[in-house]
């Protein structure tokens, strides 16, 4: 028999007691086997290594709590316990992470009112799509000009 998992934030808290233990530090391997010239991993990179490493431990937590739940079930379990957790832990968003990165690596930021090309796409094919419909369509009232 599983035991049912905490709905007030078990989970979430264990995942952020592993977060925060300083014995947990995925990278440090890694940095000793760095060739010349290798600073540090930026706080992206870092970051990215904390969230995963927090989600394994919160996908284990959970298989072990659940054991007999779809992989589905224990990937949400794992997402909510692992975003839950990471709020407390971060300050930043991934947002600020992900700009402060790309500014690092190429020395310039992405203009920000700069739309994503998928969205621009989609806007627009949206924006075709409402030009076309006749007027009247959908139940719509006549217009008060008509005599």
């Amino acid at each position: 028999m599983s035991l049912p998992l905490d709905r007030d934030g078990d989970l979430a808290r264990h995942i952020y007691d592993a977060l925060e233990d300083e014995a947990a530090q995925p990278l440090a391997g890694l940095e000793q086997e760095a060739p010349e010239g290798f600073e540090a991993f930026s706080e992206l990179e870092i970051s990215l290594s904390e969230l995963s490493f927090g989600y394994g431990v919160a996908w284990a937590l959970a298989r072990v709590r659940e054991p007999f739940a779809s992989s589905r079930r224990i990937s949400e379990l794992a997402s909510r316990a692992v975003t839950t957790a990471w709020r407390s832990f971060s300050d930043e968003s991934w947002r600020a992470l992900m700009e402060q990165d790309r500014v690092a690596r190429t020395g310039a930021a992405a203009a920000p009112s700069e739309a994503p090309p998928r969205l621009n796409e989609f806007m627009g094919g949206l924006a075709r799509a409402r030009s076309r419909r006749p007027r009247g369509d959908m139940g719509e009232p006549p217009t008060s000009d008509q005599s």
